[in-house]
This record gives structure tokens, sequence and C-alpha cells, in this order.
């Protein structure tokens, strides 16, 4: 304990002379007109107690902290930005007293524990708004100081990216409702880089999460936040001491510095799909259809009918989790402004937290009509006359994903074997290409037109959907269509060959945008095989791989109560060093790149 008071000195000295090497020399209080902008930010003189106190009262009326600065400030969202650690219930309260910011707890402070009071960003000068440095406030309620630390990462379990604003939570409660239920016994704020230091806790061992506190409860609310959370239990056991980087104030815009600073865990943020099942929306978007979404995916239905139709006039589809459902109606008869439908699903049942057999009954009106202005200015109702239908297309992935038809409604009649499918030679000359298509399994609504041949690069390609001849359920038939299609040819595009080697699982391999926020192709694979993301222009791009556990194509989120984590998502990591700048690629014009990767080494 005889360090102790060296510390409060460091860290008091550290404030001051980080304010009085700052770059500009003007004076605090307000410039003379026309004199130089005050850049500085303000300067804490002196806190009342001292920092690192000991025995410091516990009653909300006796426990408040002084912060005495060298000029007038004002406050910033305090009730955001001021964050202590251990939580209590009620939240800090601040107020400008002065030159003073005096920090009050509106709850008794818990006996023999260390404390640490986050300013964040609240606190600001008064003239020009520059804000006070990051500054963390240490004190106990009991006759020591604890001084263990430690420091981690939380990013998107999806895209990888940092997350600030994330609170981590602490529990000594093995419990798996201690975060649900509990206050954490220590926690932090993480920071734009996604990075957060806990500090000033006890050594010994500690359940990890992190929470999106929507709420600012300091409990995981699973319905409305994220989460992450570590695999095993974390011992803490590293000692603050002044100069470690951790527990260092760096500006965000310090990437060299923010980056260097280690890290003892890295907790990936996920969003839980929800356990409790129940019918969350229903409504019809026409006459013939309607629709009902469902809480939870995979939802057990038993029966569904609509009063006065007949159940083999129904056509159902889920989508590909299980929580919606598609319902049409195939009958060419009247069809009422008002139906009843009746579902028998498995509902959970929020008092005894189990499934059983539930009959729910509800009310679908039509939509409201739609209508517009004739030519004499009447409103007239807008009516159908046409089945709808999109040709989705673009040249640079028709290669892949084939030329798509999707439809509005389920289709009656689908003479496929009367669409023209033709190519243009390069002698201008129009030939007919050979083609089969195939009705998507998990969209009815959509067919895929996949030529038998290769299709050529900077070759035109047409395709005639022929007048009347498609007739959806609502009897009404398709326009025709021509649409030319022309491949890319661009000498000026690039592309990439990736090599993946050992391949012995499965996984989803995607090329996104510098952002991560565009997928530009996706592969599925299982194999050790070659794959091609053709037609690039100049740009950043990024390698992103899924460990597809089960096989489903698709991204699963984890479980905190099964100890799930959700499917582990890299970013390929092109060059060296921890920036954000090695796992992107960046392509230049007419550029061939072949890259090999090995999956069972970058995902060991």
């Amino acid at each position: 304990m005889e360090k102790k008071p060296c510390i409060i000195i460091t860290t008091i000295l550290s404030t001051l002379a980080l304010n009085l090497l700052s770059p500009s020399c003007a004076n605090t209080s307000t410039p003379p007109s026309g004199g130089p902008k005050d850049t500085l930010a303000p300067i804490l003189e002196e806190t009342l107690p001292a920092a690192n106190s000991i025995n410091h009262p516990i009653l909300p009326k006796k426990s408040g902290i002084t912060f005495l600065f060298n000029e007038y400030v004002t406050l910033k969202d305090a009730p955001n930005n001021i964050y202590l650690s251990p939580p209590t219930a009620k939240k800090p309260q601040a107020k400008i007293k002065g030159k003073s910011v005096v920090v009050s707890f509106p709850d008794t402070l818990a006996p023999n524990t260390t404390y640490t009071l986050d300013l964040g960003q609240a606190i600001a000068d008064n003239n020009e708004g520059n804000l006070f440095p990051k500054y963390v406030f240490s004190f106990s309620t009991g006759d020591s100081i604890d001084s263990i630390y430690t420091s981690g990462n939380v990013v998107d379990a999806i895209t990888m990216l940092p997350k600030d604003k994330i609170t981590i939570l602490f529990h000594t409660d093995p419990s798996d409702s201690a975060v649900y239920n509990l206050l954490p016994v220590a926690s932090a704020k993480s920071d734009t880089w996604g990075y957060f230091t806990v500090r000033n806790i006890k050594a010994g061992k500690y359940k990890v999460y992190a929470i999106d506190d929507k709420n600012n409860n300091n409990k995981y609310d699973p319905e409305q936040e994220s989460i992450a959370f570590l695999d095993s239990i974390f011992v803490a056991d590293s000692i603050m001491r002044p100069g470690i980087p951790a527990l260092a104030s760096y500006d965000v815009k310090d990437t060299v510095n923010c980056l260097a600073r280690p890290s003892a865990m890295q907790l990936y943020l996920f969003t839980e799909v929800s356990r409790r099942q129940f019918i969350k929306n229903k409504g019809r978007l026409g006459r013939r259809m309607a629709y009902v979404t469902f809480n939870a995916p995979y939802a057990k239905i038993d029966s569904l009918a609509f009063r006065g139709i007949a159940p083999d006039k129904l056509i159902t589809q889920f989508n590909v989790t299980g929580d919606s459902l598609a319902i049409w109606i195939n009958d060419p008869g009247p069809i009422h402004d008002t139906l009843t439908l009746s579902v028998k699903y498995m509902k959970t049942d929020d008092s005894l937290k189990i499934l059983v057999p539930t009959v729910e009954e509800m009310r679908l009106p039509i939509p409201k009509k739609k209508y517009t202005k004739n030519r004499r200015g009447d409103n007239v109702e807008v009516v159908d006359t046409v089945a709808k239908y999109t040709l989705i297309a673009p040249p640079e992935n028709v290669e892949q994903e084939g030329f798509i038809f999707e439809f509005d409604y389920p289709l009656a009649t689908a003479p496929f074997d009367s669409v023209q499918f033709k190519y243009i030679t390069a002698k201008q000359q129009v030939k007919d290409e050979s083609f089969t298509v195939i009705q998507d399994s998990t969209n009815l609504r959509r067919y895929v037109l996949w030529p038998k041949n290769p299709l050529i690069k900077g070759f035109d390609y047409i395709i005639k959907l022929p007048h009347r001849r498609f007739i959806d359920i609502n009897g009404l038939p398709c326009d025709s269509l021509e649409k030319k299609i022309t491949l890319p040819n661009n000498d000026d595009l690039s592309s990439i060959t990736l090599d993946l080697v050992d391949v012995n699982n499965s996984y989803i391999v995607e090329l996104i945008s510098e952002k991560r926020d565009k997928v530009f192709r996706k592969y599925r694979i299982d194999s050790s095989q070659k794959l091609l993301f053709p037609y690039l222009k100049p740009a950043k791009y990024s390698i992103r791989i899924t460990e597809d556990r089960n096989r489903n194509g698709l991204f699963d989120t984890g479980s905190v109560l099964e100890k799930k984590q959700p499917e582990k998502v890299l970013l390929y990591k092109f060059g060296t060093g921890s920036t954000g700048e090695a796992y992107l690629l960046e392509m230049k014009e007419r550029t061939e790149l072949e890259q090999t990767i090995n999956i069972t080494e970058m995902f060991k």
C-alpha cells in the first residue's frame, strides 16, 4: 500500500501535464475580440476528496465528489457519459457549481468496495466546447483500493467491426441468471475502437459479458439487446501500474496507439433468437394473399384454415428461418373483403415457459383500395389487369446466380418452354441458346433460368417472355418482356481467384465492401476448390469466411443459456499488423490476383 500515494500524484500530474503540453498556448478565459480561438481543454485543478481516497462515505448525502476546474465548464449528456463501476440501480447525477462539477450518488454505496467513476466526454469548457480528456476517478468505501485490471475488445459477430458504447459486465455469481437479474461487481464501456478496460477490481474469477444496454440498467434484456460472453471463467490478476497502455488515455484518432493497446479477451456481440413463440403480426397484402409472422423461428403449425375456404385452395410457404408464413388463396371465385383465419400452433406459455397447443382466430381485412383520377378528374379505383413480376439479372452475377424471374403471386400457368433465350455473336448473328428453368425450393414464386452452355464475356443475351401466356392465381396474365443483358467486357476490370485448401467443413465465402455493408459475390463450399470473383472495379475489398456448422447457408447466432457462441466469422488477413488495412485488398485496374487460403489453418 506504500505505492498508492505515488499513483495518486502520478494521475494528477499526468492530467496537468497533458493540458500544459497542449500545442495551443491560448489562455482558457474568453479571448479578446479578434484574438486566437481557445483550443485548450479545461484543466482539472483539484478533486474533493483526492483520487484513490479510502473510507469514502456510503450514504447519498455524504458520498458526492467535486471536480474543480480552472475555468467555467458545461455538461454534455452527463447521464449517458458519466459511468460508475460497479454500477448502482440509480445513475450518478452531475451538476455545475461555479467552476466545479459535483457528482452525487442517489443510492447508498456498498461497503468495502472500490469504485471507479468514468467522466467520459461529459465535460467541456463553457466558451468553445473543448472537451475535457477522458478521466477515471477511483475511490474506496473500505480501507484499501483494489488494484487489478484487465482489458479487451468487443466486435460485431457478423461484420467483425468494433462496437462502441457497449457495456462490459463482470460477475462473480456463477449462475446463468446473474446477467439477467443482478448488477455486476465491475463494469466498463467500450470506446470507438471497441476497446475497454475494467480497472480497480479484486483479483479473482469472473464471468464476463458484454451487452448493448439500451435501457441502461446494466442487466441483459434479451428481447431488445445484443450480447457477447466468454466461454470460460476469466481469471483477473494483472496489477495496475503507471505507464501501462491499457490504462492510458488516448485520443480516439490516435490510430497507432489505440490499436497497440494490449487485449486479454475478444468478445463477439450477437443478437439472440427469441425463445418466446407467439404470433407477432398478421395481415393481407391483397385479395388472395395473407401472411402470419412469428416471434421465434421454426414455428410449429398443426392446422391453418380460412372460414368458408376449402383447405385445398390454400398455398402456403414458410421463409428459410421458419418465422414468416405466406398464404395464397388459389380460388378464382369471389373472396370476401374480410377473412377469418384460424391457426393452431405451438405457443409459449409465459407462466410454464413451455410450448403448448394454442388456437388463435384473427380477422384479416383487405388492404385499403387505391384510387387515382381519370381524365375527367374523378376518383376511380386502381385495379390490376396484369400479373406483376421482375427479372433479376445483374450482368456481373448472372453466371453464378442465373436469370431470376420473381412473380408477385404463385403461377397457375407457367409455360417456360415458350420463353426465348438468345445471344448475339461477334458477327452480330442472333442464335438460340438452350436453357433449363428451376423453381426455387425456398420461394415458389421464384424461377431461375440457367443457360446450358457457359456465358461468354462481353456477349449480349436476350430474354423474351411471351404476351399473356403466364397466368397467376388471380387469373391475371403477364405482359410480354424483352430484355437484353450484356456481360461485362471492360478491360479495366479486375478479378480475384481464391484457392481454398484443406477444407474439412462447410463454409460461406463472401467478397464484401470496405465498409462491410455490401456483398458482391457469395459462395457456399464444403471441399477444397477455386472460387472466381470477376468484374471488379478499382476499390478496396475484404474476404469474409463464415464457418457454417449446421450447413444451412446462413449465419447462425448464439445462445447464452445454451452456452453456444455464434458461428465463427473471420476476415482473411492480406497484410501484416493489427490495423483494419491488413484485412483490405486494394484492387487496381486490370489486375488478376490469385490467393491461396488454408481454411483449417485460418480457423484453428
